[in-house]
């Protein structure tokens, strides 16, 4: 996994669609319709895995192109819906934790080798330095980072409650990439990771000093 390892598979159950837009703009991001539930966020019971495909999965959590970059991007001109994927780019491999959140967010930093991205323990680091505000709480439209013993993983957050539990879109977590649909939606108790080989690494915001940063 050059770009990115992720982690153990979970059991496939039902989802429970939430809300999200207010969150999204609370942590600086456009809520943008089609790719985001709007408003307010997409929330299930931790522990609760949704693959792609599957009953119950909302086709804004699909891959998005044509292009990876940041959320918005006109619904209409995503290519995700359903086919084809954005393939492998930039160093970011199909099916990928990284490649899937790129995908999501606009990814602009860089390791010291220059490589677009780095392994997804890499990134929290690597935005901090390149600008971006990170921290230890989830956020809507925040990139969730984790931590271990080899490449790490990196989810996109669709959810948050008020205890702090957090919904993620993932993928190379329960459909090990590049296996089609590679996505997934996985719900997480606040502070977990879901996998005890992990650690919560932190979460990566907007540009430094915007809300929610």
């Amino acid at each position: 996994m050059a770009v990115g390892g992720c982690a153990v598979p979970l059991m496939v159950t039902v989802s429970l669609l939430g809300i999200l837009g207010a969150g999204a703009a609370a942590a600086g991001w456009p809520a943008v319709s089609g790719l985001l539930p709007s408003p307010g966020g997409f929330m299930l019971p931790a522990g609760r895995v949704v693959l792609a495909g599957g009953n119950g999965f909302p086709p804004w959590a699909l891959p998005c192109g044509p292009e990876p970059g940041a959320l918005a991007v006109d619904p209409s001109t995503c290519t995700g819906h359903p086919w084809p994927y954005p393939y492998s780019y930039q160093g970011f491999s199909t099916g990928q934790c990284t490649w899937y959140v790129a995908t999501r967010r606009l990814v602009t930093w860089h390791t010291q080798g220059g490589a677009l991205g780095g392994n997804a323990g890499q990134w929290l680091a690597l935005a901090a330095q390149a600008g971006l505000a990170v921290g230890g709480t989830p956020a809507v439209g925040a990139i969730a980072v984790y931590a271990d013993r080899g490449d790490g993983h990196v989810a996109f957050v669709v959810g948050v409650d008020a205890r702090g539990d957090y919904t993620v879109a993932e993928a190379n977590w329960s459909l090990y990439g590049p296996v089609f649909p590679y996505v997934d939606l996985r719900g997480v108790a606040a502070g977990e990771t879901g996998s005890s080989s992990e650690r919560l690494a932190g979460f990566i915001y907007g540009p430094a000093g915007s809300p929610g940063g």
